[in-house]
């Protein structure tokens, strides 16, 4: 991936805080959070289902649902927050 300076983005972590600041920049457009992370669920499953076969998509999906109680909410304070 290519950051928006055009340098080629290496590490997971650069990777997540692009992804952190484009979702930044579409909600100070105004779009609406919960659309947003739709949209990610959305995409994300068809990524998953592209990629894996059956049973291992299958067990990601199982796996997201066993650990819905585990996700925390964002904290503000996060360096990816903002």
């Amino acid at each position: 991936m290519i950051n928006e300076q055009g340098e080629p983005v290496d590490s997971i972590s650069e990777l997540y805080q692009e992804y952190w600041t484009f979702h930044a920049k579409m909600i100070g457009l105004e779009h609406n959070p919960l659309e947003i992370a739709a949209i990610l669920m959305a995409q994300s499953l068809s990524m998953y289902k592209t990629i894996l076969d059956k049973e291992d998509y299958d067990k990601i999906v199982d796996n997201m649902s066993e650990l819905r109680d585990k996700v925390k909410p964002l904290d503000e304070n996060d360096q990816y927050y903002h």
